[in-house]
């Protein structure tokens, strides 16, 4: 499954790196692509991870999600 989150928040490639490594890290997920410039993240995974729990992690790292975008496998 590929899906887009854009969040707020995010301003350094500190960070960027924090929240790459702690998304990472999730069970399912496959690929973690932050963008400070556009505020948004690329996510590639397969269950049991899914999109309400990724946005939940952002969340829980301190970024607001603005707007998400579930895509195709």
């Amino acid at each position: 499954m590929h899906s887009k989150v854009w969040l707020s928040g995010l301003s350094s490639e500190e960070q960027k790196k924090q929240l790459e490594s702690r998304l990472s890290n999730m069970i399912g997920v496959e690929a973690v692509e932050v963008n400070t410039e556009s505020q948004m993240v690329t996510l590639t995974y397969e269950t049991p991870a899914n999109l309400n729990t990724l946005e939940k992690e952002i969340y829980d790292a301190g970024y607001p999600v603005i707007n998400s975008y579930k895509g195709e496998r």
